[in-house]
C-alpha cells in the first residue's frame, strides 16, 4: 500500500509473520524545521565567550554544533512527530516497539527511512467448542474423605507439637487455637469444606491447563518475534530492578537458580509465548462469540482502580479492562461447554 500525506509518504507492505515494514520520506522542509529546533535548543544550553547564556547569534552556533548530530536528531524528532500520524491514518495497531532504520539522511534533502514493527497474528481457530467438551468431559468429581481430614489434622497436630515432642490432642481446646470454632464436630466440618474448595481450584488449574495446551496446539498462530523480543526484554528488566533494591545483579540471580541466562532467556521465551498465544486465541475466540463484558462492571472497575489511582486516564485504563474482563468472560464460557 502506498500512501501520500502533507509532508511524508509511505509505503506499508503486507504483514509476514505478523511483522509489517513501513518504507517513507519526509520531506526536506519539515528536517529542516526540526534541524532549526535542534539549533535552538543547543543555543538556549549554550555557553559562548563574549556572550550570555542562551545569547549567542545562531550563525555561530551553527559554526560550532557537530551537523551530523544536529541532523540525527531532527531526523529523530520528525519520526517521533510521524510515527503516531502514520498509525492512526492507517488504523495499525502496534504489538511491538518500532525498529526504525534510517535509509538516507543529508541536509537539504528528505529523510528516507524504514520502520519495522510487528501487529497482531492471525489466528486459524480449531473446533474450540469439540475441545471445551472433550475437557469438561473428563473433569473429576471432587470427593473429600475422612482419610484426607485426618491427614490434615495430623499435619496441624505435627505443627503444635511441644518443646517434648508431645502431640496436642484433638479436643475443643485445641481446635479454639486453630480458629473461631464452636466445638470438634464444627472444626472437622469446616476442615471437610475448606478441603473440598481446594481440590476444587486444583480440578479447575488443571482443566484450564489442559483446555489451553489443547487450544495452543490445535490452532495455527505465529507470533511475531518483536513483540515476544520486547516482552522478554521488559521482563529481564523488571527482574533487574527487583534485584536492585535487594543488591543483587543478574550474574548472582542466575548462580542462585542453577541456570545460566540462556537457559533463563530460552524458559522465560517459552512461557510467554504460551501467554501470548492463549491471549490471541482467547480474543478470537471472544470475535467470534461475539463476546463482551458488561458496561456496569467496566464502570465499576475503573472506578475502583481510580481510587487507588487518581491520576489514571480512564480512557486509556477502559480498554485495558475491557480486554481483561472479555477474555476472563471468554475462559468462563468455556471452561462450563454448555454448548
Amino acid at each position: 500500500m502506498s500512501h501520500n500525506h502533507d509532508n511524508f509518504s509511505v509505503v506499508i507492505s503486507e504483514p509476514k509473520d505478523a511483522v509489517i515494514e513501513i518504507s517513507g520520506t519526509i520531506d526536506a522542509e519539515t528536517i529542516e524545521k526540526h534541524r532549526k529546533k535542534v539549533i535552538e535548543g543547543v543555543a538556549k544550553e549554550a555557553d559562548v565567550p563574549g556572550f550570555r547564556k542562551g545569547h549567542a547569534p545562531k550563525d555561530i552556533i551553527e559554526k560550532q554544533v557537530d551537523q551530523n548530530h544536529v541532523l540525527e536528531d531532527a531526523a529523530e524528532e520528525a519520526l517521533s512527530e510521524t510515527y503516531p500520524h502514520i498509525l492512526h491514518m492507517h488504523s495499525i495497531v502496534p504489538m511491538s516497539a518500532p525498529r526504525v532504520t534510517i535509509v538516507k539522511l543529508a541536509l537539504g534533502n528528505p529523510l528516507e527511512f524504514k520502520i519495522t514493527v510487528a501487529v497482531a497474528p492471525k489466528v486459524k481457530l480449531p473446533n474450540y467448542k469439540k475441545i471445551a467438551k472433550e475437557i469438561k468431559s473428563k473433569e473429576k468429581t471432587v470427593e473429600v474423605t475422612e482419610s484426607d481430614v485426618e491427614q490434615v489434622i495430623k499435619e496441624l497436630q505435627e505443627l503444635r507439637k511441644d518443646e517434648k515432642g508431645t502431640i496436642p490432642e484433638l479436643n475443643e481446646e485445641f481446635v479454639k487455637t486453630l480458629g473461631n470454632f464452636e466445638s470438634v464436630e464444627d472444626f472437622r466440618t469446616k476442615l471437610k469444606e475448606n478441603i473440598k474448595k481446594e481440590k476444587e481450584l486444583d480440578t479447575s488449574r488443571e482443566n484450564f491447563e489442559a483446555l489451553v495446551k489443547k487450544l495452543i496446539s490445535e490452532s495455527e498462530i505465529t507470533l511475531p518475534l518483536p513483540m515476544v523480543d520486547d516482552e522478554i526484554y521488559a521482563s529481564l528488566n523488571r527482574l533487574t530492578k527487583d534485584l536492585e533494591k535487594h543488591k543483587m545483579s543478574l550474574e548472582d540471580y542466575f548462580k542462585n537458580i542453577k541456570k545460566t541466562e540462556e537457559e533463563f532467556i530460552k524458559a522465560k521465551r517459552e512461557s510467554i509465548e504460551e501467554q501470548l498465544k492463549t491471549k490471541f486465541i482467547i480474543q478470537e475466540i471472544a470475535k467470534e462469540e461475539k463476546i463482551t463484558p458488561d458496561e456496569e462492571q467496566i464502570e465499576a472497575e475503573i472506578k475502583q482502580a481510580m481510587m487507588h489511582y487518581p491520576n489514571l486516564n480512564p480512557e486509556d485504563f477502559k480498554s485495558y479492562i475491557e480486554e481483561t474482563l472479555t477474555n476472563e468472560k471468554t475462559l468462563r464460557w468455556l471452561e462450563k461447554a454448555e454448548f
